[in-house]
């Protein structure tokens, strides 16, 4: 079987033996999002054909490649959301040479109705299994964070914060841009960003901060990108959780090790989950559909 993570700026696959077992991966910077909805089997083969013609005729797909431009729509299925509802919104792609399936995203709504959706992140939940007992709300840091409130095992509720969004817009187009050259190296930079979210003051007010600080000396230049990675990231959870409360981390280490800094400031106890739960959700929800 090959188990494809297609999102809107990577193509990670991984062919698998019968036991699920990893033989091959391969990793591209080829995004749904780059592609218009009728170039994805060609870009497809272009990645795995020489897997198709080896006789891998099973594909499992999650991310944007079902988005409404992606290759084929999977319906959103509504919050709250069990395993099996994911499971039957799973579509079934028109190709001949292979039998290609791709799991649907989920649609909710916030505490004012306003509209929320994701996809990919439905399946790394599902992939974390009896890591999630006890741990009623998860986060999946990343360029759109997830806030998902749990239930069970159902996912009962979730927010999106464009925290690493804005993040790279406020380094690249903004007056912070001559600022936040260097990379984010420094973490007593970011734990002070983190602290200066818990002060008076709006984010957009912080954030020029981070200018003036350079500009006065107060604030090295090579520290300034961590800083801001802190008030960001600090301003997200003041806003998502209260303190006292448990959250179980999904995702790159990196961002969740940041995360997991900026929580542990709020007083927030942390786990994080082990790598691959991408995978490890992939091959659940395989092994529940009828090939």
């Amino acid at each position: 079987m090959i188990a494809i993570n297609w999102g809107s700026s990577n193509f990670r696959a991984f062919k698998l033996d019968a036991a699920g077992n990893v033989k091959a991966e391969r990793l591209s910077g080829s995004g749904a999002v780059q592609l218009p909805p009728d170039g994805f089997l060609n870009a497809f083969m272009a990645e795995l054909g020489d897997w198709v013609r080896g006789g891998e005729t099973k594909v499992l797909m999650s991310g944007m490649v079902g988005a409404r431009l992606g290759w084929k729509e999977a319906p959103y299925v509504a919050t709250p959301a069990t395993f099996s509802q994911v499971v039957d919104g799973v579509v079934k792609l028109e190709v001949d040479f292979f039998d290609g399936r791709i799991v649907p995203g989920l649609i909710g709504a916030d505490e004012c109705e306003v509209p929320e959706v994701l996809r990919g992140e439905e399946t790394e939940i599902f992939g974390c299994g009896t890591e999630l007992a006890g741990h009623p709300y998860v986060c999946l840091p990343g360029t759109h964070s997830k806030w998902v409130r749990m239930e069970g095992a159902t996912i009962a509720a979730f927010s999106t914060s464009m925290t690493g969004d804005l993040y790279k817009a406020i380094r690249e187009n903004t007056i912070l841009r001559a600022s936040t050259l260097q990379p984010p190296t420094d973490d007593r930079a970011f734990l002070d960003g983190v602290a200066r979210s818990k002060q008076a003051g709006a984010l957009a007010h912080h954030l020029f901060g981070v200018r003036t600080l350079v500009l006065t000396g107060a604030l090295k230049q090579s520290a300034a990108s961590s800083y801001l990675s802190g008030i960001l990231i600090g301003h997200e959870v003041k806003a998502m959780v209260r303190e006292g409360e448990q959250v179980h981390l999904v995702g790159d280490p990196g961002l969740c090790r940041l995360y997991q800094s900026a929580l542990r400031e709020s007083g927030v106890s942390t786990s994080v989950e082990p790598e691959g739960a991408a995978l490890r959700g992939l091959l659940r929800i395989a092994g529940s559909l009828q090939w």
